[in-house]
């Protein structure tokens, strides 16, 4: 198929018409001419071709690592658990109705976890960041500078100012590195704690239901519940992302 469109891509078409048309000028047969201009659309196909396979692949999103003994990292360890929790109940099911279902809810708890790890990395990285700037230094800094400003002669007013800007951002960035972990460790636990409860869920579901009489609107209520924990973390990732780069 990538070769039949490259056969048809208008650039390669011009450039067989003008070699077919050289060809037919320097008076080589009409045959030969068009088999020249046939040579040269294939071999432009084939060299796009193989050129754009060899094109690497997307880069993955990069996964930091978690510091060990974080408060992310036992939100992380939970959320581990309870996917394994729900890897071994899904093998665990007897084939049937039930059992497919919950098997089609297997690939989102995988991702929802791989996202909660890769949040997981991210906070211990806000964490390091938080540890490098001292707030009460900061805050120290910037009253001494404004007790300056007030008394400044004009002549240094302009050097105090640039020097309080310059702790005030110091103050913003740690301002917003807080609020960044604040949001990671809360969904962290949230997602956390919703896939134990899907577990738990899931686990009810199997002991009180037969494959005969499979509740559809329980298991929709489940699918319904997991998709609101991937979508909220995935929601997290792209806000932390976007105020942190």
């Amino acid at each position: 198929m990538k070769f039949a469109r490259e056969l048809a891509e208008p650039w390669g078409l011009l450039l067989a018409a003008t070699s077919a048309g050289m060809a037919w000028a320097v008076q080589l047969p009409v045959v030969a001419a068009v088999g020249v201009g046939v040579a040269v659309l294939a071999a432009r196909a084939g060299v796009a071709v193989a050129t754009r396979e060899k094109q690497p692949p997307p880069r993955e999103a990069r996964v930091l690592e978690v510091t060990p003994g974080s408060a992310e990292e036992n939100w992380l360890h939970r959320a581990e658990g309870a996917a394994e929790g729900f890897g071994s109940l899904s093998a665990s099911l007897v084939a049937g109705p039930l059992a497919e279902r919950v098997a089609d809810m297997e690939p989102v708890v995988r991702e929802t976890l791989s996202t909660l790890t890769r949040l997981a990395g991210r906070a211990s990285a806000t964490g390091q960041a938080l540890a490098r700037v001292d707030p009460d230094a900061v805050a120290q800094e910037r009253r001494r500078l404004q007790r300056e400003l007030r008394t400044a002669n004009p002549e240094v007013r302009g050097d105090l100012e640039q020097a309080l800007n310059a702790v005030q951002a110091q103050a913003d960035v740690h301002a917003r590195l807080t609020g960044a972990r604040d949001k990671l460790l809360a969904q962290l636990q949230s997602g956390a704690l919703g896939l134990d409860s899907l577990v738990a869920r899931v686990a009810e579901l199997t002991a009180a239901t037969s494959d005969v009489t499979v509740d559809t609107g329980a298991v929709r209520e489940l699918s319904d519940q997991l998709e609101g924990i991937r979508q909220g973390v995935l929601e997290t990732e792209q806000a932390t992302r976007r105020s942190l780069g």
